[in-house]
């Protein structure tokens, strides 16, 4: 069953993390957006409207370490919750053929481990075909190569979090058909599954670069925008994006901004961060510049090489998890 359906049940929810620095969001009558920040490591961000029809963004603050999340589960609740559900899932003739270790350990924790969330999700999520993309999909091997979303190999946040990277600027959905529109989510979300394969990268979850160079309105509709969005917040597969920042966006980005925001919950908006590339230091390791792609101004990577370096890997290693079934 597709998880896309916002009025179904078996949506999931994201439950906030913490963050280093506070975001502030405030409206008024004006259509008009800009972003201010003090060079205070632990000055408020706001995003206000002004009568100005300009974005503007100011030079960098000084590096911060953004703080660490804080548990909202402790051990004995994982093992309580992990323990039940290898009970029940083992026991059930349907799921115990189809659902492994791997898949119960993503449900729970994304669900805090709450025992109940977890195998309801699991339930009736468990054959989602969001869960089972492969890169044997030629219509799905052939949406990589167009290079609007992929992975960042080696490139980690602040937070240790595995980072991936998109450039909207390269999908029209006025010039698509709903298979581009269902290609492009698949292509998300098989990035999303990729990165959330071990216990250390569930928890850790992973951030989103969106780079918004030449970026326009003929780039923008609000159904893809809303399934883009759902997806970034675990409505089609259960991992949990950290950190979101939406770089270089254009002047009048307060425009979308005012669409994007009520398709955000509370806790994925405070992840949410609209920037200047100069500003990817402040959440990226040390050295990130040799693992961005090089359309990023200090970006070292050519793009075409990382896309075609990932999808050789992935399709090779998901040919071969055919193989093994067969």
């Amino acid at each position: 069953m597709p998880l896309l359906n916002s009025r179904s049940s078996t949506a999931l929810n994201l439950s906030s993390s913490s963050s280093h620095s506070k975001k502030t969001l405030k409206n008024s009558k004006s259509s008009t957006f800009s972003l201010s920040s003090s060079s205070s490591s632990h000055s408020k961000t706001t995003l206000k409207s002004s009568k100005s029809s300009t974005f503007s963004v100011s030079s960098p603050n000084p590096r911060t370490t953004p703080s660490k999340k804080v548990s909202s589960f402790n051990f004995d609740q994982e093992l309580h919750c992990l323990a039940k559900l290898n009970i029940v899932i083992k026991e059930d003739p349907v799921l115990s053929q189809t659902v492994d270790s791997e898949l119960i350990y993503r449900f729970a924790y994304f669900h805090s481990f709450d025992y109940e969330t977890a195998l309801t999700a699991l339930q009736q999520n468990y054959n989602s075909r969001y869960l089972t993309l492969s890169l044997t999909d030629k219509d799905l091997f052939a949406q990589f190569q167009k290079h609007t979303i992929f992975p960042l190999p080696d490139l980690k946040t602040q937070n240790k979090c595995n980072v991936f990277y998109t450039r909207p600027s390269r999908y029209t959905p006025a010039n698509a058909s709903n298979d581009d529109t269902r290609l492009i989510i698949d292509n998300l979300c098989y990035v999303l599954n990729d990165l959330s394969q071990t216990k250390k990268e569930c928890r850790k979850g992973v951030a989103l670069i969106a780079n918004m160079n030449d970026w326009t309105m003929k780039n923008f509709s609000q159904d893809y925008c809303l399934q883009f969005m759902q997806a970034l917040q675990g409505k089609m597969v259960p991992t949990k994006v950290e950190l979101f920042l939406i770089v270089n966006p254009p002047s009048w980005f307060g425009r979308i901004w005012k669409v994007m925001k009520p398709m955000l919950s509370k806790s994925f908006s405070k992840k949410t961060h609209m920037i200047k590339e100069e500003r990817l230091g402040e959440f990226l390791m040390e050295g990130y510049e040799h693992f961005l792609p090089d359309e990023i101004t200090g970006g070292w990577k050519h793009t075409a090489e990382i896309v075609e370096d990932y999808v050789d890997l992935k399709r090779y290693e998901d040919e071969q998890k055919l193989l093994a079934i067969s």
